[in-house]
């Protein structure tokens, strides 16, 4: 049994599919309608900290999928690529939809997320390599 869920957890179409659904997720969420995204809360800087998550958990997919094949530079194009799309996510979110607003701070809780799940996966990488 756990030899067939480490099998699953190094299989490439894996980390794939999990990574591609997790981004299609983040892109609804996105683009949606803010009052039927998030629960209202009196945690402060909540949407802040959402982004913060999202984008730590999709550097965190990709960067895992990128180190499942031979590519070298896999870790790096998964770094710019999340990036991008955090940034471009952020920009055009209100001209999809106009209930959305640009937020210089998301903007930067999504960069942050992204530049932190990397970290986590260089530092996972790292210690299956000892």
């Amino acid at each position: 049994m756990i030899t067939k869920c480490l099998l699953v957890l190094k299989n490439s179409k894996f980390y794939l599919v999990l990574a591609v659904v997790y981004t299609l997720i983040l892109l609804y969420f996105t683009l949606g309608n803010p009052n039927e995204v998030l629960p209202e809360t009196s945690i402060k800087f909540q949407d802040k900290i959402f982004h913060f998550i999202a984008y730590v958990i999709l550097a965190i997919l990709w960067g895992l999928y990128s180190f499942t094949g031979d590519n070298k530079k896999g870790l790096r194009i998964s770094f710019i690529a999340t990036l991008i799309f955090g940034v471009v996510l952020e920009l055009v979110q209100e001209v999809v939809n106009p209930l959305r607003n640009y937020d210089n701070l998301d903007l930067l809780a999504n960069c942050v997320g992204v530049v932190v799940g990397t970290i986590v996966v260089l530092y996972y990488k790292n210690l299956k390599l000892k």
